[in-house]
């Protein structure tokens, strides 16, 4: 798939328009700009701005995370430093330039601007996520210093951090479960216990209550993992105090909270709750009644409308949209663009500015290498789908190299390829999980000198989304389109708005159509190809401030993705 940048600029109503100039090393031929016939209603005027007026800015100033780029860091996975086989903090550190080296002007960095580190606290497991002891690091990852060290790092370098915070359980090695086992003791209501098992279960069958001893407790994940009691004020207050650690000892700039549809039961209704919405509220309020600027992103693994509701109701500032992510891989896999399509109609009208993040897959599920077919070109796709779509984009690491993997969940986790060499530049020792069974030439070190590889294809498109703000805090229209397999989105913010427009299918498309009933664009504007080898004409505004049947390229290449910004 050939990612074409082919840019031009509409003004929208009301709203001066602000072109930004051309990059020198991709701008398209003067014979490449193509005017518009004068439509034969005529489209609504563009008012003109004061002189010396700035473009208009937005009514809601959108939090830091809007227009960042996350990435997903398994550290175990990530680098290793000392040759132990494990990846470490230190070897995170070591690792920044590739991910962000701090200067704009360089290409050779992913160009990501935040990074989600999965649990980095103390724990008997591989994952991380059965906490042993939520203030101290994983002694496989290093030290407290070490993880300062790294936040130093980032910050030089202009990336924010997140990590992961397991607030609806804990590990069943925590010294509070060993004591809560004894019926009476300190931290016996610390948890969540029943005389014998009610007989219920979660709604794929698995067991969520336990023996111990005489009595069962709850755990929704396992065993191993029993659920802390969020009604008991004396939990709810240390938990406060465990973020406020976070926050204030080690300087994380927010939290990725995990499991949190969960956190409180009421009777056989064991996710959702009000109460949990409840809590969760309180607890965002708290931490950031001294820390206006952290990020609470929960991890509600439902349908759009319930993950949206957190945001809306003030639960959390943002949740991960799994209904988009399946949409996208759906229209992936078929070449049908109209699953995606719907799906992001449904989360311009769920969620407030900044309130969804969006992405292809995580730790928890097969990587999208996979699922789209073990086809680069699909993955190439797939990635501009994520990068000029809508909300807070996340790549799960390796994703931007086309790493592969299926489950069991240490496949899926597998460590990073750096190089070709035998232990892909992971470690000097012997890794902690077997490499994948990855091509020959997946790789950071081979991908970079290849201008077509997946690696590059992420890194011009976060520079592309950097350089466009209609990209980062745009609103989101789908336009409607004549062939199956294409799909048309208008991101507009107020300096510009672009057109969208993808080919999901292995097979060209000639001459697609696109419309638009009713919208806010004015004027008739030009067409300014920036990059991409098709011409591209300019539509017709309407009365309405949309357009009808508007033909912009002669043709869309297989699994192509074009971007146009309009200028007036």
């Amino acid at each position: 798939m050939a990612v074409a940048l082919i840019i031009a600029s509409i003004g929208a109503c009301g709203q001066p328009p602000t072109v930004s100039p051309p990059a020198a090393s991709s701008a398209a031929p003067p014979s490449q700009v193509t005017g518009s016939p004068v439509a034969a209603a005529s489209p609504p005027p563009c008012r003109a701005a004061a002189a010396g007026a700035a473009p208009a800015a937005s009514a809601v100033t959108e939090p830091w995370w809007a227009d960042r780029v996350f990435y997903e860091v398994f550290v175990r996975s990530f680098q290793d430093s000392d040759g132990d086989g494990i990846g470490d903090l230190r070897g995170l550190t070591s690792r920044l330039d590739t991910l962000n080296d701090g200067d704009p002007t360089t290409t050779t960095d992913l160009g990501v601007t935040a990074l989600w580190l999965m649990p980095v606290a103390e724990s008997p497991s591989y994952h991380g996520y059965d906490v042993l002891d939520y203030r101290a690091i994983e002694q496989d990852y290093g030290t407290a210093a070490d993880f300062r060290a790294l936040m130093a790092a980032a910050h030089q370098r202009g990336i924010k951090i997140i990590v992961d915070l397991v607030l609806n359980h804990t590990s069943r090695l925590h010294p509070w479960f060993q004591d809560a086992i004894t019926p009476g003791s300190a931290h016996d209501d610390w948890y969540i216990w029943l005389p014998k098992n009610p007989g219920y279960a979660r709604s794929d069958g698995s067991p969520v209550w336990h023996e111990s001893g005489k009595r069962v407790f709850y755990g929704y994940f396992s065993g191993d993992m029993p659920d802390l009691n969020l009604a008991n004020p004396e939990v709810t207050a240390e938990l406060d105090s465990i973020g406020r650690f976070w926050l204030d000892d080690l300087g994380v700039d927010g939290f990725r909270l995990d499991a949190a549809r969960h956190l409180i039961e009421d009777g056989r209704t064991l996710e959702n709750t009000p109460a949990t919405k409840a809590w969760l509220a309180g607890y965002r309020a708290r931490l950031q009644a001294d820390h206006p600027a952290a990020l609470l992103l929960g991890e509600v693994w439902d349908a759009t409308s319930m993950s949206s509701s957190y945001v809306r109701s003030g639960a959390v500032d943002m949740t991960f949209d799994f209904g988009l992510a399946s949409s996208t891989i759906a229209s992936l896999r078929s070449g049908d663009a109209s699953s995606i399509k719907a799906a992001e109609a449904e989360v311009a009208a769920a969620y407030p500015p900044g309130g969804m993040a969006s992405f292809l897959t995580n730790h928890d599920q097969d990587r999208v290498m996979d699922q789209a077919r073990d086809d680069p070109a699909t993955a190439r796709l797939a990635a501009a789908l994520l990068l000029t779509g809508p909300g807070t984009p996340f790549l799960y690491y390796g994703e931007e190299i086309g790493m592969a993997g299926r489950k069991p969940d240490e496949e899926i986790r597998r460590p990073m390829r750096w190089d070709a060499t035998t232990t892909a530049g992971f470690t000097t020792g012997d890794p902690w999980e077997p490499l994948g069974d990855d091509p020959p030439g997946t790789d950071v070190a081979t991908e970079s000198a290849d201008p077509a590889s997946i690696l590059s294809t992420y890194r011009d498109l976060i520079r592309l989304r950097a350089d466009h703000p209609a990209l980062t805090g745009g609103d989101v229209t789908p336009l409607d389109s004549d062939a199956p397999a294409v799909l048309g989105l208008l991101r507009s913010s107020p300096a510009e708005t672009l057109a969208v427009i993808s080919n999901l299918s292995d097979a060209p498309v000639a001459g697609p159509s696109l419309s638009l009933d009713a919208g806010s664009l004015c004027g008739q504007p030009t067409v300014e190809v920036v990059a991409g080898p098709a011409t591209a004409a300019a539509p017709q505004v309407t009365a309405s401030g949309g357009f009808d049947a508007w033909r912009p390229l002669e043709r869309l290449g297989p699994r192509e993705t074009v971007v146009l910004r309009l200028v007036r």
